[in-house]
C-alpha cells in the first residue's frame, strides 16, 4: 500500500473502525453537515444521499440490515490535499436471500480545515448487489 500521510491515515483508521463495527468512531469523523452519497438503484435499501450524522447513522443501520459484510479489503489510499480516494473490494451476504457476492469499490472523501469529512461518495457494482438482494 502507498505511504499514508495526514488524511490518508485518517481514512485508513476509518476502515479499521468499520471492520470492528465501530460506527461511532466513523460518525465522530464527520462534519455536522456531511453529505454521504451511496450509489444504487431502489432495490438497494441503503443507497441514497444522506445529510448529517443522524442521517448517516441511519445509513449504517440500513447497510447492516441488508448485508453481512464478510470481507472489506482496502487496496489503495491516495491523498491529494484535502481529498482522499480509496479503492478495494468486499464480499458480503445479502441477509434476506443469503446470496453471497463480491464487488470492487471506490470511495472518495473530502475533508474540511477541521479534519472532518464534509463529503463522501461510495461507488461499487450496484448490479451485482441488487441481484443478490432480489428474492
Amino acid at each position: 500500500m502507498e505511504t499514508l500521510v495526514h488524511y490518508g491515515m485518517k481514512v485508513n483508521q476509518l476502515y479499521d473502525a468499520f471492520n470492528r463495527r465501530d460506527i461511532d468512531t466513523i460518525l465522530r469523523s464527520l462534519s455536522n453537515d456531511c453529505i454521504w452519497e451511496v450509489m444504487g438503484q431502489p432495490e438497494i435499501s441503503f443507497a441514497g444521499i444522506y445529510h448529517g450524522r443522524n442521517d448517516i447513522r441511519e445509513f449504517f443501520g440500513k447497510l447492516n440490515d441488508a448485508l453481512n459484510m464478510t470481507d472489506m479489503t482496502v487496496e489503495h489510499i491516495l491523498e491529494n490535499g484535502n481529498l482522499v480516494i480509496a479503492t478495494g473490494h468486499y464480499t458480503a451476504v445479502a441477509r434476506k436471500t443469503n446470496k453471497r457476492f463480491s464487488s470492487f469499490w471506490s470511495m472518495t472523501y473530502e475533508f474540511n480545515d477541521n479534519d472532518q469529512i464534509v463529503h463522501f461518495r461510495d461507488c461499487f457494482d450496484t448490479l451485482v448487489c441488487a441481484r443478490a438482494m432480489r428474492e
